[in-house]
């Protein structure tokens, strides 16, 4: 069910009108200029500071949402924080589990504003990792999905004394013969 409002995180703030535009992440995403939004407000967080997927990427694993960085210093220079805004739904359409898409502009509803990315994402319960750019690629290339290397890290979470939960191994379901 597709609900009424949703989130879309922009490193810029006061936007009265969100317009669609070309992207190059996810990778190989070819479907022309969008408009990116989620349900999930803490989700959104992840999208405030600009990146792409060869230094830093997101997701959820067992209902726990992360951010490794692979480039804590390009991500800190980034990182001039920004806004999240609800936006209706109406010509958006699924994209994957949390994300949709809309080739059409849309009207901003309500802003909250953020100063620092990394801020909104930890109060909001992504659990953020800084690693080197070893640790960044191997955690890209796990057949996990890094799970296992994540479990051994400290989370920025975890730093500043908030509760941190251990990420679920991520198994793939066999299709029964």
């Amino acid at each position: 069910m597709k609900p009424k409002y949703l989130y879309h995180a922009s490193h810029k703030r006061n936007l009265k009108k969100i317009k669609p535009r070309n992207i190059t992440t996810p990778e190989g995403f070819g479907k022309g200029p969008v408009i990116f939004a989620t349900s999930e407000f803490a989700f959104a967080t992840q999208f405030l500071v600009p990146h792409d997927d060869s230094w830093a990427n997101g997701g959820v694993i067992g209902g726990v949402l992360f951010f490794v960085i692979g480039d804590r210093k390009r991500f800190i220079e980034k990182d001039k924080g920004g806004s999240i805004y609800s936006i209706p739904s109406n010509n958006f359409s699924k994209y994957n589990k949390r994300e949709w898409i809309s080739s059409k502009s849309v009207k901003t509803g309500s802003e909250v504003c953020f100063s620092s990315g990394l801020d909104a994402m930890v109060t909001n319960g992504v659990q953020v990792y800084f690693v080197d750019k070893e640790t960044y690629e191997s955690v890209q290339k796990s057949q996990d999905h890094g799970t296992l290397i994540m479990n051994k890290l400290v989370s920025e979470d975890e730093k500043r004394g908030l509760k941190v939960r251990k990420l679920d191994v991520y198994k793939r379901s066999k299709k029964k013969a």
